[in-house]
C-alpha cells in the first residue's frame, strides 16, 4: 500500500509539473540572416491610362466628366475608385457606358457624399475588349454646387477600392491616370 501511495504521487507531481514548466521564451533577431525574404508578386507588364477630362462651368449647372482610355488592349477587367471635391460637386449620375456588361450596377455610389464612386467591371463574355485610344469609357455628372472660382480635381485612385487591373493572358497591368478638373466660373 505504501508502494501504491508512493507511486500515486510521483505520478501527480509529473503531471503537475508537466502542466505548470513554461519554456522560456526565445529571442529572434529583427533580421534573421538564415532565412531570406521572399516577395511573390507579379510584377505588371503593361500599363492602362485612364484620362478624365477638365469642364469649365457656372455654379449650379450640372457638368459631365468625359472617362476615355488609351492602350486598353484585351481588357478582361478592372476596379478602382473616383475622388473628388463634394463641396464643390455633388454626384448626379453615371451615362455613356462604352463597354459591353458596363452598366450603372458597375459603380459604387455610398460614398458619394464624401466624393467617393468605386468602379469595377469584367468582360461578361472572358475574352478581353480592345479599344481604340481616345474611347469613352463613361461619364460622370455632377451638379456644380460650389463658389465661383472654386476648382474640383477628379482623380483615380486605388482608395477605397484597389487598384486592380487585368488581361485575357491573366496578366495584371498598371494604371497610369491624367485626373481632370471642374472650375466654376
Amino acid at each position: 500500500m505504501k508502494n501504491l501511495r508512493y507511486r500515486f504521487l510521483l505520478l501527480f507531481i509529473v503531471i503537475v509539473s508537466a502542466f505548470s514548466f513554461v519554456p522560456p521564451t526565445h529571442q529572434l533577431p529583427e533580421r534573421n540572416r538564415f532565412v531570406p525574404a521572399v516577395v511573390h508578386e507579379r510584377l505588371p507588364v503593361a500599363a492602362l491610362t485612364l484620362t478624365a477630362s477638365d469642364v469649365v462651368a457656372s455654379p449650379g449647372e450640372t457638368v459631365c466628366i468625359a472617362v476615355k482610355t488609351k492602350d486598353f488592349q484585351q481588357i478582361l477587367s478592372m476596379q478602382y475608385s473616383m475622388n473628388w471635391d463634394a463641396k464643390v460637386l455633388k454626384f448626379k449620375e453615371v451615362r455613356g457606358f462604352g463597354l459591353e456588361g458596363m452598366s450603372g450596377q458597375s459603380f459604387g455610389a455610398h460614398l458619394k457624399d464624401k466624393g467617393t464612386l468605386t468602379f469595377s467591371w469584367y468582360d461578361p463574355s472572358l475574352r478581353g475588349f480592345s479599344k481604340p485610344d481616345g474611347h469613352q469609357l463613361y461619364e460622370v455628372c455632377f451638379d456644380a454646387v460650389g463658389k465661383t472660382g472654386s476648382t474640383a480635381r477628379f482623380e483615380f485612385s486605388g482608395n477605397p477600392t484597389t487598384v486592380e487591373i487585368a488581361n485575357s493572358s491573366s496578366q495584371f497591368l498598371s494604371l497610369r491616370t491624367e485626373g481632370g478638373r471642374v472650375k466654376l466660373k
